[in-house]
């Protein structure tokens, strides 16, 4: 189940990673503002907000082995579609419905594998999110190669939806036994809701991954815009900072039980904002590369930390509390990528990355004086 989990969610933040490095491509062959590229993202968040809390959650009452065919299997089909639609109005119903269908497969994988091993959650999760990010390396590379090679951008999402109907047909041969017999209450929703950890988490998942989820999305633009790198090398260079984010998610897995998820929570914020600052204003390509795999690095605990910070709260409801975190992800995941892309189209690229500084010291400042 384990490993089942780590595909799932390899290959959805894979699906995630194509739209950043694709936008230059799109913009130019559909001939979109930056404005309206931004709305892919939107809908991908919108999509996952609606269907993953649910989806999640039912996680814990159904049959989990069928939920998650078919998430897969819809999800696949999604993937095509993308690779079929002609125009932008086309587009964007095809992304949103691929979002309604298939987001939650990475919720409900993490919610089947968590209801199993409660007692790895912080390794597993650390793991799982490493996992999640060589997804987001594949996926500029797979771009990169599909431009260079003349297939388009199209090719890469048809690609990926192979893939995904093989973990489909994987899935099938999953043997888990059936969930604990229980009924829905409302009241475990508003206990969750109401719990402080939980809210906390939700909180932190929306402005530090859910704001670096903006930052990834719109990362190949700066590149080619503001670096002056090609189509390729712009959707390529987007590897140097998921390596980091690899190596970053890696060393939380293997440095949690020694240093405190606390800790190295909390190092990790200012730590992120100065490689960040310093990616902005350093001259040079060789230290804008180091400052880009710095920030990767100082990223990549956020997401496994603060996901086990929620989930440990209620080890009995894995997936009701996974689709509370990732409703927050995903409505973070909404606002972030429009609004860098409106701030960027008034002021540039620059400033709009700027304010992710700010976010960063300011979450440092809201909880390193408090118990996390």
């Amino acid at each position: 189940m384990p490993l089942l989990a780590f595909a799932a969610n390899f290959l959805w933040v894979m699906i995630l990673g194509l739209f950043g490095p694709c936008v230059p491509a799109i913009i130019i062959d559909l001939g979109i503002s930056y404005a309206q590229a931004g709305l892919f993202f939107t809908l991908l968040s919108l999509g996952s907000l609606l269907a993953t809390p649910l989806a999640a959650a039912a996680s814990d009452y159904l049959n989990g082995k069928l939920e998650f065919f078919l998430l897969a299997l819809f999800l696949a089909a999604g993937l095509l579609a993308v690779s079929l639609a002609a125009t932008f109005a086309l587009l964007l119903p095809v992304v949103l419905g691929m979002s309604l269908l298939g987001s939650p497969i990475g919720s409900v994988s993490q919610s089947l594998m968590l209801a199993r091993f409660p007692e790895r959650r912080s390794r597993y999760l650390a793991f799982m999110g490493s996992c999640a990010a060589a997804g987001s390396l594949l996926a500029p590379l797979l771009v990169s190669v599909n431009l260079t090679a003349g297939l388009g951008w199209r090719a890469a999402f048809a690609e990926t939806g192979i893939l995904v109907l093989l973990l489909a047909a994987t899935v099938l041969t999953l043997r888990l036994p059936p969930a604990a017999p229980a009924h829905f209450r409302f009241q475990e929703l508003r206990e969750v809701l109401g719990h402080p950890r939980v809210r906390l988490a939700a909180v932190l998942l929306f402005f530090s991954v859910a704001a670096d989820m903006g930052f990834s999305y719109w990362l190949a633009e700066y590149a080619r815009s503001r670096l002056d790198l090609g189509l390729e090398l712009a959707s390529a260079a987007v590897g140097i900072y998921l390596t980091g984010l690899i190596a970053g998610r890696l060393l939380t897995g293997l440095l949690v039980r020694s240093i405190g998820e606390g800790s190295l929570f909390k190092a990790s914020l200012p730590a992120a904002a100065a490689a960040l600052l310093a990616l902005l204003l350093l001259p040079g390509m060789i230290p804008r590369a180091a400052a880009l795999a710095c920030y990767g690095l100082c990223v990549g605990p956020h997401f496994p930390l603060v996901m086990s910070l929620g989930t440990r709260c209620f080890p009995e409801r894995p997936g009701l509390v996974t689709g509370t975190l990732y409703a927050a992800l995903s409505a973070g995941g909404m606002v972030f990528p429009l609004l860098i892309g409106a701030v960027a189209a008034r002021t540039g690229l620059d400033w709009a990355y700027g304010g992710l500084v700010v976010v960063l010291l300011g979450l440092w400042v809201l909880i390193r004086r408090g118990e996390f």
